[in-house]
């Protein structure tokens, strides 16, 4: 079973402090929401990225998608 990340946001770690602001794309975010006894939820990592990006993040936000298994001739 193969996965791929589905992009949805970047943040950034708060100075002196363990917390990261994320801002998400709420159009890609309702993409991979899921329902569970009744209630709508998204599942979702936060990873560090290697090195701050251009506007200083320094995390990235993603989904996990399973992906369709491809058949080999």
């Amino acid at each position: 079973m193969a996965f791929s990340k589905k992009y949805i946001g970047k943040g950034k770690q708060v100075e002196n402090m363990e917390i990261v602001e994320v801002s998400l794309n709420m159009a890609e975010l309702q993409n991979h929401t899921f329902e569970y006894e009744g209630e709508t939820y998204v599942k979702f990592n936060v990873a560090k990225l290697k090195e701050p990006d251009q506007y200083g993040k320094t995390h990235t936000v993603y989904v996990s998608v399973k992906e369709p298994e491809s058949e080999e001739s």
